[in-house]
């Protein structure tokens, strides 16, 4: 890792991963996230689009943003999509949506986020996933929540044989890493999908 604005990197089955703490000198696709479900072809992000995916197939970098909630990189036999997931994205069904469907997903990559030890949420929020009680744990009468746990029980329920892969870095306990929930910061990580070539 050459770049001292890069935090963490990782070779993926076709491509690299990287995280950097500040926007890269690259040229680069990204969204205007807003916690949703959309996710937009790489043909229509030459403008700021508001979503929190970028599906494609060019090797051109995508990038997602975020302070806690999940970077996640899907690949498969007829393209890639980078998404941004927190738990709102997650309730949302992101991950199911029909394009990322279209690509027949065989691999996913989950890069750092929030950690469930860390994730602590009301009882309240349980109502968001009725149906993924396993993704909740009480100790001392909190209760935490797990995203990553969330993310590979929907990706393995709806895209058969799929290869799960997790950083299993936190955010929160890995200062190299921008966490809102620690510190409120106004700043993001920069997760950066590079194919290695079209595909």
């Amino acid at each position: 890792m050459n770049d001292a604005n890069v935090t963490f990197e990782a070779p993926l089955l076709r491509g690299r991963f990287l995280v950097y703490n500040q926007k890269p000198s690259l040229d680069i696709m990204s969204v205007k996230q807003t916690h949703s479900n959309i996710i937009h072809s790489e043909d229509n992000c030459h403008q700021l689009l508001e979503g929190d995916g970028i599906i494609g197939t060019s090797s051109t970098p995508k990038a997602i943003l975020t302070a806690d909630c999940l970077p996640i990189v899907l690949i498969g036999q007829n393209g890639h999509v980078v998404i941004h997931a927190g738990w709102k994205g997650l309730s949302n069904k992101i991950l199911l949506n029909d394009l990322i469907k279209s690509i027949n997903p065989t691999y996913a990559f989950i890069g750092p986020h929030i950690r469930q030890d860390q994730y602590e949420v009301q009882a309240d929020f349980l109502a968001h996933f009725p149906d993924n009680l396993s993704a909740f744990k009480n100790i001392n009468s909190k209760i935490y929540f797990d995203m990553a746990l969330t993310a590979t029980q929907q990706l393995t329920h709806h895209y058969q044989n799929i290869v799960i892969e997790d950083c299993n870095l936190c955010t929160f306990l890995d200062s190299k890493f921008h966490s809102y929930r620690r510190n409120q910061t106004p700043n993001r990580n920069w997760n950066v999908y590079i194919p290695n070539t079209p595909n």
